[in-house]
């Protein structure tokens, strides 16, 4: 993969305006006691502060988003925008959005099963849902750690796109 640095949150709004379809659901996915890997679980939290009248469809899934499928597509969202941190092969920080071809060629490593799974099960329920994964790239996974800075940085970055086109 090429490097991928910090995007920029106008950068990162332009190419979610063009991703996002009608009502979207923000499913967070990682361990919040594995230090960067808590990237997701946080922008819930944030995005909940930020936005409570769209709290019913932002989920904290922590490590088993498959147990989520059935409240998300009680949703009726047309779209699920996935947040998780993943070994993109870049600068600590670094930003990349994928379609769900491209994600069997990335490492999440607190997933079991992997999230083509969870996205296929979804697909099961709503055929025509667009489904596509944000992802940044951790520094460190060490259990007890708190987020990096750059992780931080990134988060701040999600939060605030992400508060911005949703409707």
């Amino acid at each position: 993969m090429k490097s991928t640095k910090v995007m920029s949150k106008n950068a990162l709004i332009s190419l979610l305006k063009e991703k996002v379809v009608g009502k979207a659901a923000i499913v967070g996915m990682g361990n919040i006691i594995r230090g960067d890997d808590a990237l997701g679980p946080k922008l819930i939290e944030l995005l909940k502060a930020r936005r409570p009248q769209i709290k019913s469809r932002l989920f904290d899934c922590g490590t088993a988003p498959e147990n989520y499928i059935f409240p998300i597509l009680a949703t009726s969202c047309d779209t699920v925008v996935l947040i998780d941190a993943a070994d993109l092969k870049v600068a600590p920080g670094g930003i990349k959005i994928f379609n769900l071809d491209e994600i069997s060629n990335v490492s999440f490593s607190t997933h079991n099963p992997s999230p083509r799974l969870f996205t296929d099960l979804l697909r099961t329920g709503k055929e025509n849902i667009n489904i596509f994964v944000v992802s940044v790239q951790p520094k460190s996974n060490v259990l007890g750690e708190p987020l990096s800075r750059e992780v931080l940085g990134s988060l701040e970055i999600l939060a605030d796109a992400l508060s911005e086109i949703l409707e």
